[in-house]
């Protein structure tokens, strides 16, 4: 019952196959402040994901601390019994409210670390999904490392932290392609790493440790992004994969958020 469950709300949902339910949704919403922005402890359109019902965004399983935003997986089970989910695990997850336009959007952050997590920092229209950047989205392996067992490694792509674009319109949505890309010789889980975008009319620039990882120039393909405003997200997550009866605590420190808006003479 709960795939059957799953796809009639996958149906039901007006843009997006997210499940929402809104008496729930406007009693779990928090919200935080933090380096100078508001932010729910949710997703917009509420708290557990069609496609990851092994866990749920837990508003106890973000914390402010020393100035820092802490993003936890832990164990914390939850019902949805609308859609039959009983997810175990509680990640951690920030959504800004504010509706952002062209700048530049950068975070210093070190990745959780845990088998079969899933941080990423990333934004996608508020007027409708997609477009979406992944900014970055990193994927541990069953020992808990970042390390990427692939062809990429002998390109010098050591760490699985990814970049992508989501295009088109939903359902017919597509993607770039996710891609690898070296920015340090250090663990990413072990140190504090600097993770940029840097949007404008004319470019899409993403960048690791200051130096440029991925771009777009592709006039149509920014054209689909320079038509929306964007909400920024910086999530801990666990993968499938990850064990929902003995969920790992873990913890994605970021040290802050800074918007810098474009001017345009």
């Amino acid at each position: 019952m709960l795939e059957l469950d799953l796809v009639i709300f996958y149906l039901k949902s007006t843009q997006s196959k997210y499940y929402t339910n809104q008496k729930e949704k406007k009693r779990m919403a928090k919200k935080i402040k933090w380096c100078g922005y508001e932010w729910l402890t949710q997703e917009r359109w509420g708290n557990i994901h069609a496609d990851k019902p092994i866990s749920w965004y837990d508003p106890k399983a973000v914390e402010l601390r020393e100035g820092q935003l802490i993003l936890k997986t832990h164990k914390n089970p939850k019902k949805f019994p609308k859609i039959n989910a009983h997810p175990n695990i509680g990640v951690g997850l920030v959504s800004c409210t504010e509706k952002f336009k062209y700048g530049k959007f950068e975070i210093e952050a070190k990745l959780p670390k845990g088998p079969y997590l899933w941080p990423a920092f990333w934004t996608w229209a508020f007027e409708s999904w997609p477009p979406e950047i992944d900014i970055f989205e990193g994927y541990t392996n069953k020992n808990g490392g970042y390390f990427n067992w692939n062809i990429d490694l002998l390109l010098g792509n050591f760490w699985k932290v990814k970049t992508n674009f989501h295009l088109g319109e939903y359902p017919d949505n597509y993607d770039l392609g996710a891609k690898n890309h070296f920015f340090t010789w250090k663990k990413p889980d072990d140190g504090f790493n600097h993770y940029m975008l840097d949007w404008r009319p004319d470019r899409i620039d993403i960048f690791f440790n200051k130096k440029i990882v991925r771009s777009i120039r592709d006039t149509d393909i920014l054209s689909m992004f320079n038509d929306t405003t964007q909400n920024v997200i910086i999530n801990n997550a666990v993968q499938n994969e990850h064990d929902s009866e003995n969920p790992t605590y873990s913890e994605f420190i970021i040290k802050y958020f800074k918007y810098t808006p474009l001017t345009i003479n």
